[in-house]
């Protein structure tokens, strides 16, 4: 399936704020963002008024910032919330759920990368075990109970060696990483471990319009 290959920043200033997709470089002082998070020049020959945004519109750059936080194709995104429908409860927060019990996400989460894009191309690599089984697929969902591994054979690798966490964030209250090289998924994701910094509200009456 084909991934988007080009700049992650031009992605931020579509959406308007920093989605934090360059992992330890969108904390830096360096992060292109942080020093022009225009969209269009701010002064002189090219520059473009912006339009106002229809109510639509800001729907639509909201189910965006999802998509390119968690690195979904939009049928991916799709998919979750036509499940997240059928689910009995909140949609936004059923849909949330689901993206956050991604396995690449869970890596992440667990401090085992610094991007989601780095989890899904370690977890793509064959550098994890579930439960003692190889896991290859990023979008696997993690169940309660579960120990996410580095693979024994990879472990003394260079990679390992010299990792270092340089991500700023706290580790969710459902996911336990005290013990080396092993995330244990302690239980599903709660409420106040969903991500606060998207208008969920509004992708879900999006989404209503097409799949609900």
């Amino acid at each position: 399936m084909a991934r988007y290959t080009g700049s992650r920043t031009k992605l931020s200033r579509r959406i308007g704020r920093n989605l934090f997709l360059k992992g330890a470089r969108s904390f830096s002082p360096k992060d292109e963002f942080s020093k022009n998070p225009y969209k269009f020049p701010k002064s002189g020959v090219g520059r473009a008024r912006p339009s106002k945004v229809s109510q639509y519109g800001k729907q639509l750059l909201e189910k965006q910032a999802i998509r390119f936080t968690y690195g979904l194709m939009e049928k991916q995104l799709m998919i979750v919330f036509k499940k997240a429908f059928k689910k009995a409860g909140d949609t936004g927060k059923n849909a949330l759920t689901t993206l956050e019990r991604r396995l690449d996400n869970t890596v992440y989460r667990g401090g085992m990368a610094n991007s989601r894009a780095q989890a899904r191309q370690l977890v793509t690599h064959g550098q994890f075990f579930i439960n003692g089984k190889k896991a290859t697929i990023p979008s696997m969902m993690v169940e309660a109970g579960d120990e996410i591994t580095i693979k024994p054979t990879k472990a003394n690798s260079p990679f390992w060696q010299n990792f270092t966490l340089q991500v700023p964030g706290k580790i969710p209250s459902w996911i336990d990483n005290s013990k080396k090289n092993t995330i244990k998924v302690i239980s599903l994701p709660l409420d106040e471990d969903l991500p606060q910094d998207f208008k969920i509200a509004s992708v879900v009456e999006l989404y209503s319009r097409v799949v609900g």
